[in-house]
């Protein structure tokens, strides 16, 4: 072997080594910030799902909304964090518990689940669970679009709602706000999706020279042109409730109906 091939040899070397040592480090800091992000696979956090009721314009329930909370040190429940964190096979534990106190009515069953979880290969498992457990009631995952969905993995988020849909499942969107990119963040869903969820909290306005890009009348329209429910979330009094009324709103949720119950209360 020439002076020649044996430097050129010896530079492949080095670059494959090279290359192996990055490949080690990128390894060990995926594996680490994975490690970090897990804080709700942690048993001895308590977390319960409560549960809220919708209603129609009659007051009647139309279903109910499982909604997670953590048990702090003080004895209070509140909305934990890093959500995404939540294994499906954690979230099946606990909504165990709640099916347990759930009518058996033909009615809607909501539950929020984040983008990692829908698309994880345990979807469809929960998915096909949830509506065995709950018959005859309905199930319908919550999806909140806090930030635009790449469109390469769109794709694959697609075919998991269609093949979830297709087992009997609905798709509803969480939060709808009054900015434009909320409106662009799901316009690539919208085919897919059975109920829109509007909240009050994103349409009041203490100065009237707010300007909002858009209004409930807007996302009212929307989901008429586009044959799909609305529901509105945060209703608190009275106005609220009336605001519905003259929009047609048919299915609300708040405080004005009932505050989230915790179900190991309603137990025996």
């Amino acid at each position: 072997m020439s002076l020649a091939q044996l430097e050129q040899v010896l530079l492949w070397l080095t670059l494959v080594a090279a290359l192996g040592i990055v490949s080690i480090i990128a390894l060990y800091f995926w594996y680490s910030r994975k490690k970090s992000n897990n804080y709700l696979e942690n048993q001895a956090i308590e977390l319960r799902y409560f549960i809220q009721k919708q209603v129609d314009f009659h007051g009647q329930t139309t279903g109910y909304e499982c909604l997670l909370r953590q048990h702090n040190p003080d004895g209070s429940w509140s909305l934990p964090q890093q959500l995404a964190s939540l294994p499906l096979q954690r979230v099946i534990f606990l909504l165990e518990d709640t099916f347990k106190v759930l009518p058996s009515k033909e009615i809607t069953l909501s539950i929020n689940l984040e983008y990692d979880q829908i698309v994880s290969p345990e979807f469809h498992y929960f998915v096909r669970w949830a509506i065995s457990k709950i018959t005859p009631m309905t199930l319908a995952v919550e999806f909140t679009v806090n930030r635009p969905v790449r469109r390469l993995n769109r794709a694959l988020f697609l075919r998991r709602i269609r093949e979830a849909r297709a087992y009997g499942m609905r798709f509803d969107i969480d939060n709808v706000g009054s900015t434009l990119d909320s409106l662009k963040n799901i316009q690539w869903l919208l085919p897919q999706v059975d109920s829109l969820k509007c909240s009050m909290r994103s349409f009041r306005k203490d100065d009237a020279s707010v300007w909002l890009d858009l209004n409930l009348q807007f996302w009212n329209r929307l989901s008429q042109d586009n044959h799909i429910q609305l529901i509105l979330m945060g209703v608190e009094d009275a106005a609220d409730e009336q605001l519905a009324e003259q929009l047609k709103i048919p299915v609300r949720q708040g405080y004005r109906f009932g505050r989230p119950i915790n179900p190991q209360n309603q137990e025996g």
